[in-house]
């Protein structure tokens, strides 16, 4: 099939391969009676499944040419059979898909199960192309065609990203791909299989397609149209849904199937005022620093002040980290752009953002009243990020010293049930003749934290026979999991500041730069906004949304990391990976179905209602944490798959010494004409007295006829203990941990030797005398560095390597033991406690 590219509105779908004319298959050649039987039988099993079979017949050997064509792609496997004295004998088979030789030199018994599994009559589904280092690994691998891209997409589940189109889907502009040079010698994985045209594609290859910034599987014009029909739904023309789409490509949002929040921002956009709402500051180490505001409606505007401007040192040069470029001159450029921060920076090591207001905005300046306005904008909630951790303080804020009190909103907020109580009722407010006798400081404190929603007291009384004024501010702010209470109490002597009787959340020393910092800084909670549903925790309805939004997108990224990876894994972990992927699938499936429950609930109030929303919080909380650890689960098939390959040998090992040691006492019993029973095998295996009289007394009840000791003595530990203390672990852990003694007493006594002095001999001495408990201790403490055990084995491997290994493998296997013992006991204790909850009883 020749590659051509494919426009901007082109298919991602696989191409159709013409119909083979008549002159193109190959007729298949009747094999004669003098060739081998095997090739008889398999020629007629492959025409029966549906293969189109090719005898060819050479001086010194004859093959089997089976074909198979499917919608991916072509099937050929060639059978080989050598002419011998003997006649002839088989010489082994060559696989190869989509023109890459797939597999060689297999064996007679496995042709027949692939005949079987490749037929095309056998095909429900295409086969997806293999992608792996066995075939375009090979230093002869040839670049990738427009046949295995349509293979690759054809096969790829519907709501998933094709493996080769993954790193292309987040481009800003239409782009042309080619077959990458990154295949043979330089194979880097099946993402490097496609490139952008320059110095990675392929020399003098074609283009295979084309594609868009659009998480969409079928096709850039069905994703346009998909958008468009959206907005004809919510009541739009289907000219202002063209427009719709239009936007959203143009703002290069990543909608994942979910239109809501993209619709939301575009209608936003019509009404858009041309304000800035945030400041974003980025820092990489190729362009430096960087800032841009940020419209509200969530569009980018072109021209000044929209434009992103590079901040540049004193030098004339980038700055070598985020923390070295100086906020004061951030806020500078702010407001030359007409500006000023109004929040607090969120945290990030490469993209910073903070609230902004227009400097020319009308304030009015009123006397200070004790309660926030009820049309007071909430407090900036931080990033998502800051949202999804759990703990800590409110985000971007600095927490006040001293002790911090609980958060006073539940951990999973709910919408409260009426219970008829009367909310206490906020401080009395200070008249203005009251602000207005207060000192200059005192007057700018209360008017700052009446700005900023602070219920304000003004008192007066004598303190220590002295008259003096106290400014008391209080009120609740957002944290990450709640809200927190503030209290401060700044006092004043006539004009000057009283520190050590002014108070911060009941500390006394508290100085006034930091509580007029604070009630600048930080906006405290509107009081009729939580009580009336409008906000939670500071938050309104639109921004819950966008962090549930921003929450699930994060963990739909987890998830196809989750599945990229599994595709990379192979062997005996190939079983476990696909666990934790199905894991990672459901949490996915768990957090899109909280999110639609929130979008249901947000369009039902018409976005004034924020408590539905805010109680899928915990949900998204914790399917983002199961998709997390079930990503790192993935990740770590390879080396579990491994450790506990290597415990069940030495579990293995242990029980076979154990069987042997019992049959050996048995034999032994047998020629001195006594009868083996429970408490001899408990003698035997060294018991404890109290043990074995319980052990003694259950083979009594649960014995049975003929069963080996050691059998039945796993049912009663089993039983007494539960999973994980089976004597054969035991057995196996005592046999690792004398390995690893022996093994670091053989490396000590070679370091020695090759050390010499007193130094050396002494090594020598502690590893010909391994067995003592005195020389076990030194030795584990000689190879302990930084309180890990046997962390210096790796200064002595390059003039020990055999000793070196031999410490490494037995450290290794004791640790494997010991975590598949602790694994098996936490499953069997898991399955308790599940068959526990389920039982009415």
């Amino acid at each position: 099939m020749t590659a051509t590219p494919h426009p901007a509105s082109s298919t991602y779908a696989p191409a159709q391969e013409p119909a083979p004319t008549p002159a193109e298959v190959p007729a298949p050649t009747a094999p004669t009676a003098d060739l081998p039987r095997n090739l008889v039988r398999l020629t007629s099993q492959a025409e029966e499944a549906g293969w189109t079979a090719t005898v060819e017949t050479q001086p010194g050997h004859c093959a089997l040419l089976l074909t198979a064509r499917h919608a991916a792609g072509e099937t050929v496997l060639r059978c080989v059979w050598r002419l011998t004295a003997r006649g002839y004998r088989w010489d082994g088979a060559t696989l190869t898909r989509y023109g890459q030789t797939a597999a060689a030199g297999m064996a007679w018994r496995a042709v027949g199960d692939l005949v079987a599994a490749e037929a095309p009559t056998a095909r429900t589904q295409p086969t997806t192309p293999d992608l792996s280092m066995s075939v375009y690994g090979k230093l002869d691998a040839q670049p990738v065609t427009a046949e295995v891209v349509s293979a690759s997409i054809a096969t790829t589940p519907a709501g998933e990203v094709p493996v080769m189109l993954r790193p292309w889907i987040k481009t800003t502009v239409p782009l042309t791909l080619y077959p990458s040079r990154s295949v043979g010698r330089d194979y880097h994985g099946a993402d490097c299989l496609l490139a952008p045209e320059g110095d990675n594609a392929a020399p003098d290859a074609a283009p295979v397609l084309s594609v868009l910034p659009a998480d969409y599987l079928t096709s850039n014009a069905a994703y346009l149209e998909e958008l468009a029909a959206y907005a004809v739904a919510e009541g739009r023309t289907r000219e202002e849904g063209a427009a719709f789409a239009r936007w959203v490509i143009a703002s290069e949002i990543l909608t994942f199937g979910l239109y809501d929040s993209a619709y939301e921002r575009w209608v936003r956009s019509l009404t858009c005022t041309m304000t800035a709402h945030y400041a974003v500051l980025t820092w990489t180490r190729m362009h430096g620093a960087a800032l841009r505001l940020e419209c509200g409606c969530g569009q980018r505007h072109p021209g000044w002040p929209w434009e992103g401007a590079t901040v540049w040192n004193d030098d004339g040069c980038h700055y070598l980290s985020f923390d070295a470029v100086p906020m004061d001159r951030i806020t500078d450029l702010i407001t030359a752009r007409g500006y000023r921060v109004t929040g607090e920076w969120s945290h990030g090591n490469v993209v910073r953002r903070v609230t902004v207001e227009p400097i020319a905005a009308p304030r009015t300046e009123t006397a200070p009243v004790a309660t926030a306005a009820a049309d007071a904008a909430p407090s900036d909630p931080g990033t998502a990020e800051a949202w999804e951790s759990d703990g800590k303080a409110c985000p971007g804020v600095t927490p006040p010293r001293g002790p911090e009190p609980g958060p006073t909103a539940t951990p999973n907020p709910q919408e409260p049930a009426p219970t008829g109580d009367t909310p206490a009722a906020p401080p009395a407010a200070p008249t203005a003749d009251e602000v207005g006798k207060l000192p200059k400081n005192a007057r700018i404190l209360a008017e700052a934290a009446t700005a900023n929603g602070w219920d304000v007291t003004v008192t007066a009384n004598l303190m220590q026979g002295t008259l003096v004024q106290a400014v008391e501010v209080s009120g609740e702010f957002p944290a990450r999991t709640g809200t927190q209470h503030f209290t401060a109490r700044c006092v004043w002597d006539g004009a000057r500041y009283w520190p050590s009787a002014s108070q911060r959340n009941g500390r006394h020393g508290a100085t006034f730069r930091e509580v007029l910092a604070w009630m600048r800084d930080v906006r405290a909670i509107n009081r009729a906004d939580e009580e009336a549903g409008r906000t939670v925790w500071g938050r309104d309805a639109a921004e819950w949304h966008r962090q549930l939004s921003d929450a699930v997108t994060k963990i739909a990224e987890a998830a196809a990391q989750a599945r990229f990876e599994h595709e990379q894994v192979t062997g005996d972990a190939a079983e476990r990976a696909r666990a934790a992927l199905a894991d990672a699938e459901q949490a996915h499936r768990d957090a899109v179905a909280a999110l639609t429950r929130a979008q249901r609930a947000y369009r039902a109030s018409g976005g004034e209602d924020a408590r539905p929303l805010a109680a899928e919080r915990d949900a998204v909380l914790d399917a983002g944490k199961r998709a997390r650890a079930a990503l790192e689960r993935v990740k770590d098939a390879p080396r579990a798959a491994a450790a506990e390959a290597l415990a069940l040998v030495a579990i293995t090992e242990g029980e076979r010494e154990l069987q042997a040691e019992e049959e050996a006492w048995r034999a032994r019993l047998a020629a001195e004409g006594r009868e083996p029973t429970a408490a001899g095998y408990g003698r035997l295996i060294q018991m404890f007295e109290d043990p074995q009289r319980a052990w003694v007394a259950w083979h009594a009840e649960h014995g049975r006829v003929g069963e080996p000791f050691h059998e039945a003595y796993d049912r009663w530990t089993e039983e007494r203990h539960g999973k994980g203390h089976r004597p054969a672990y035991t057995r196996a852990y005592l046999n690792a941990s004398s390995a690893l003694k022996a093994a670091r007493g053989a490396l000590a006594a070679a370091v020695g030797t090759t050390q010499g002095g007193q130094d050396g001999e002494r090594l020598v001495r502690l590893g010909r005398d391994w067995r003592h408990r005195n020389s076990q201790s030194a030795l584990a403490s000689w190879l302990e560095s930084g309180w890990k055990a046997d962390a210096r084995v790796a200064e002595f491997a390059e003039q020990h390597p055999d000793e070196a290994e031999a410490v490494r493998v037995a450290r290794l296997t004791v640790d494997c033991v010991e975590d598949y013992r602790r694994a098996e006991r936490e499953a069997w204790e898991a399955e308790r406690a599940q068959a526990a909850a389920n039982c009415p009883s």
